[in-house]
């Protein structure tokens, strides 16, 4: 029995063993099972999340030349109407030939793209050269090159440069006589702008520019066209559905922790620079004031020195969900310049009083417009991490009264 019993705790002992160098093996198994599936996921999500980076890179770049091609056309359709009106330039409106100009004048600068986007995309061969489609990779490659190219083009050929230096426009206005007054100055002013804009019109090379206008917009189409197609395709190679570009893109934009009425309260601003500050005082009672306030630097015959203003409005806000919404008094509204670092001889102080009141008149005018058309406001609002800066997202009107992305930054006054 003896033997026996030893026979049988050998055969336990060595069935044991066995259990458990395959339970090992198994864990092991399973082990590298499980991470090889994960690294595989995490993989696979990060050339997701590239490959939709590049996608939504495209997409901007396709509007914002969709946006460049309606100006043009405007700009365009401006010009010719005041070439039709040569003999009546005194009948033209002043803001359209302002705009005429426009359309023509070229900036102290080259055009250039955002290529943030493709830096990142160039910058890590490993997740590019892996990302399963090599039509989708030569695709991006393709757009890249084509956008460099249409960027270089822009800016060194006639066919898409502005023919009128900017330098040329600054002289136009220097005023003829330093005593003129403002209503004098600007009577001047747009005399002298129409005489401008009619002898560059006569101009060879401005000629050139505006012949061109049909082909540069064909060009566009055919860009616009093209690079939207391979986006279409990109978009099918990688199986990403509108829904997921749509996550992807309110991902990007929409990160931080939402609003309370708690971490609301207080005083938030936001100061670009020296010369400009907005300030929001949000209370417990549900009353907001706003102030902003901003200097010009003027340098003109008749006075030179800063101008200041300072506008303030006032109303009431809420809270709903992630939205923080605005209602303005409009009777709150308010405006002041401020003349006191303004160095002007005692004979000019009349007309400059005369102009402040009128300017003051004219922008309070504005405001009232712009608030009857966008009150009540509403903003996507949400905090960063230190819950000491704020992010709104919402949207204004444009100069064509189209409605345009706005986003404010504020930070915590503490």
């Amino acid at each position: 029995m003896s033997k026996e019993k030893n026979k049988k705790s050998r055969n336990n002992w060595g069935m044991q063993f066995l259990i458990s160098v395959l339970g090992t093996a198994i864990g092991v198994g399973l082990t590298f099972a499980v991470n090889n599936r994960m690294e595989n996921r995490n993989k696979e999500q990060a050339q997701r999340l590239t490959a939709m980076m590049v996608i939504h890179d495209i997409d901007e770049t396709i509007d914002q030349v969709k946006k460049m091609k309606e100006y043009m056309e405007s700009g365009y359709d401006i010009t010719m109407y005041v070439m039709e009106h040569l003999d009546q330039m005194d009948s033209v409106p002043d803001d359209t030939i302002y705009k005429a100009v426009e359309y023509l004048l070229h900036r102290d600068r080259d055009f250039r793209f955002d290529v943030s986007k493709e830096k990142i995309f160039h910058s890590s061969p490993d997740t590019w050269q892996n990302l399963g489609s090599m039509k989708f990779i030569d695709n991006v490659q393709s757009f890249y090159f084509d956008r460099e190219s249409f960027q270089e083009s822009m800016n060194k050929s006639d066919i898409w440069r502005e023919p009128v230096p900017m330098n040329e426009y600054e002289r136009v206005q220097v005023p003829n006589d330093a005593l003129l007054t403002v209503d004098q100055y600007v009577k001047q002013y747009n005399t002298l702008i129409r005489e401008f804009l009619k002898a560059k019109l006569d101009d060879k090379q401005v000629q050139h520019y505006i012949t061109y206008s049909a082909w540069r917009m064909t060009q566009l189409n055919e860009i616009i066209n093209e690079w939207t197609y391979k986006n279409n395709e990109n978009k099918f190679l990688m199986s990403i559905t509108d829904e997921e570009l749509e996550e992807y893109v309110n991902s990007i934009s929409q990160n931080g922790i939402a609003l309370t009425e708690k971490s609301l309260t207080g005083t938030w601003f936001n100061s670009s620079t020296d010369d400009y500050e907005t300030e929001y005082e949000f209370s417990k009672d549900h009353v907001y004031t706003m102030r902003n306030t901003s200097a010009m630097t003027v340098n003109l015959p008749f006075y030179y020195g800063k101008l200041k203003f300072i506008i303030t409005e006032k109303g009431t806000w809420g809270l709903e969900g992630d939205s923080l919404t605005q209602t303005i008094d409009l009777a709150s509204i308010d405006v002041e310049i401020d003349v006191s670092n303004i160095a002007l001889t005692p004979e000019k102080q009349d007309m400059l009083n005369q102009w402040t009141e009128e300017y003051k008149a004219e922008v309070l005018s504005y405001l009232l417009e712009e608030a009857k058309n966008n009150s009540p406001k509403a903003w996507h609002a949400c905090l960063d991490a230190s819950h000491d800066k704020m992010e709104l997202q919402g949207k204004n009107d444009d100069e064509k009264g189209e409605m345009v992305p706005v986003t404010v930054y504020l930070k915590r006054r503490k």
